[in-house]
Order: structure tokens, then sequence, then C-alpha cells
């Protein structure tokens, strides 16, 4: 299982959020680029950056920072945030970015999505975030009125190649993934899943392994030197 450090952006620094929520700000470091040097030394295979300010904003806002982490690294990123059309998956997909993770078009915009699955299904992840049962968009502030598992097997049909899963509700909160609802999904499509949202102890990611599961994302935990990124490489 490929294990992925995680760097948000917001207003340029490196932070996480409790919960989506962005008055929960807490900042780890004020130059991303250099948390991803880190990172790459300390052996990540791929890097999940998040462009906080364009998920809840709806456009790029911390492209230059993004696009410094390309040229910075030798491993390959994946980018979400604020990715809602074929353009802006163009343009990352031009400036080095390996895999766009998109969210909010998945549920908005069914011709759009269809286009650029068309168009980049090699290089996309379709971001699946619940809170409390319901699919969440906007940087996790809007609701919808989605069904995950009918998401998952229309995405599935639509020829989606790889879905990223967050339970809301558990990210950034250092207890455990939603696993039962990760059972779920792996019973009822096979596109691969990326888990993400409190995957905060090498137990986790151990069990996250023995599902299959294909990748999993860590970020606060890391931050919070629950364990260090070679362990968790090492169990996974």
């Amino acid at each position: 299982m490929l294990v992925i450090p995680a760097i948000d952006i917001k207003s340029g620094n490196c932070v996480r959020l409790t919960q989506g929520d962005f008055e929960s700000v807490k900042v780890y470091a004020d130059d991303p680029v250099l948390v991803a040097k880190q990172w790459e030394i300390q052996g990540a295979k791929m890097l999940h950056i998040v462009d906080l300010d364009g998920a809840k904003n709806g456009s790029q806002q911390n492209l230059e920072i993004i696009k410094k982490i390309v040229r910075s690294v030798r491993i390959p990123i994946q980018v979400g945030g604020g990715i809602r059309n074929n353009q802006t998956v163009e343009k990352l997909l031009d400036s080095g970015v390996a895999r766009v993770v998109l969210g909010t078009v998945a549920l908005e915009d069914e011709e759009s999505l269809k286009e650029i699955v068309k168009n980049y299904a090699d290089k996309l992840v379709i971001a699946l975030e619940t809170k409390n049962g319901v699919l969440v968009k906007k940087g996790w502030i809007g609701k919808s009125d989605k069904k995950i598992m009918d998401t998952a097997m229309l995405l599935e049909k639509l020829g989606v190649k790889k879905i990223l899963y967050t339970d809301v509700v558990r990210d950034g909160m250092l207890t455990e993934p939603n696993y039962q609802e990760i059972k779920t999904l792996k019973r009822n499509i096979h596109v691969p899943i990326i888990a993400s949202g409190g995957v905060a102890s090498l137990d986790a990611i151990k069990k996250l392994k023995e599902l299959k599961v294909e990748e999993a994302i860590i970020g606060k935990a890391l931050y919070e030197k629950r364990f260090t990124l070679k362990e968790a490489l090492n169990v996974s």
C-alpha cells in the first residue's frame, strides 16, 4: 500500500484543519516547498497537495507554490482543491502535476466530468467526501444530495480509475478511518480506493492494508509526530 503524506496549503502556509473547519487552522510551516522536500528525503514516493483556498473559493489560489513544489521534488504529486473545469486540469498537468483530484465538479456537473474523464481518465482521482453520511463539496462546507454508494457506482460507469474516500468527521481528529464505509465501497465497486481521514496510527495503516486499500493519505498524525513516515512506510 502506498503511503502519501499530505500538504494542505492555506494563505501560503502548510496547515491542517480539524474536520474541514476553516476556522480551526493550525499552521505547521510557512514554506510548503521545504516541507515537500523533507517528505521526499524521508522516503515519500508521492505527495498529496491540497489548495484549501482554492477548494473554498472555486479556483486555484496557490498555483505558484504548487509549481515550485513540482520543480523542487522528483517524486510525483497529486493536487486537489478548486479544480472544476477541463482548463484547470490541463494547466496543472502541463505544469508537471502527476494526478489531479476533482471533488465538487463530480457532484455538480456530470457533463463536465464526462469530458474531463474522457480526456484525462488515467490522471484523475475523484474525491468522495462524506460528513455524517452525506457527500460534501466546496471545501467540505457545502452539502450535496448525493449518496456515496450511488455516486461511486456512477463514477465507475463513467470510467473513473481512482477514488479518494474521506470521512470528514474523522479528518484531523486523530481517531481512525471509517473502516465500515471503506469495506462497503470495496464491495460495491472495483475502482481502486485511496483512504483519507483519521489515519492516525500504525495500526490504522496495517488495517487499511488488510482491507486491500491501494493508497492511504496521512496528514495530521505525521505533523503531530504520532509516528514517523519511515515507520508508516515500514508497515504499509
